[in-house]
């Protein structure tokens, strides 16, 4: 898939497409890649965790296209953040007083003793149905997703 993915960006570049019809392009390619990846994920493992339609995503994209060319393309695991979690244990309670207490601070009531892995698992089941799409007026395209 990431031959397709270069050629839509290669003619974007070109100027051949316009953004919105990459991000078309780059959309379809991405269901393309999503259905394929649920058929498989259904023939080879029957043990895979399902939840809902699609499973449970496992990275969370971030994806611009720029009109001057300054494309980002972006995979997070969500193990690393799986993992982030897990180290949150090894932070001393004073520490994690001083990191809510900042938080605070800046309007984000948040507090690091009470998140579980078990809540991380809700949130990243969450994530199936989370997708931010920005497009600008000067044709800029940004997209947020997990899969």
């Amino acid at each position: 898939m990431s031959e397709e993915r270069d050629r839509i960006l290669d003619l974007l570049a070109a100027g051949k497409i316009t953004a919105e019809e990459a991000g078309r392009l780059l959309d379809a390619v991405d269901q393309r890649a999503a259905q394929a990846g649920a058929t498989s994920a259904t023939s080879t493992t029957s043990a895979a965790p399902k939840s809902g339609s699609g499973g449970l995503p496992k990275f969370i994209y971030v994806k611009v296209l720029s009109t001057k060319g300054d494309n980002v393309n972006v995979k997070i695991p969500l193990a690393l953040v799986r993992a982030g979690l897990k180290l949150t244990s090894l932070i001393p309670p004073q520490a994690m007083e001083q990191i809510d207490k900042s938080m605070a601070e800046k309007g984000m009531s948040f507090d690091l003793k009470n998140l579980k892995a078990e809540d991380l698992e809700d949130i990243v089941d969450s994530l199936r149905e989370m997708e931010v799409n920005v497009d600008s007026a000067n044709g800029d395209n940004v997209r947020v997703y997990a899969a």
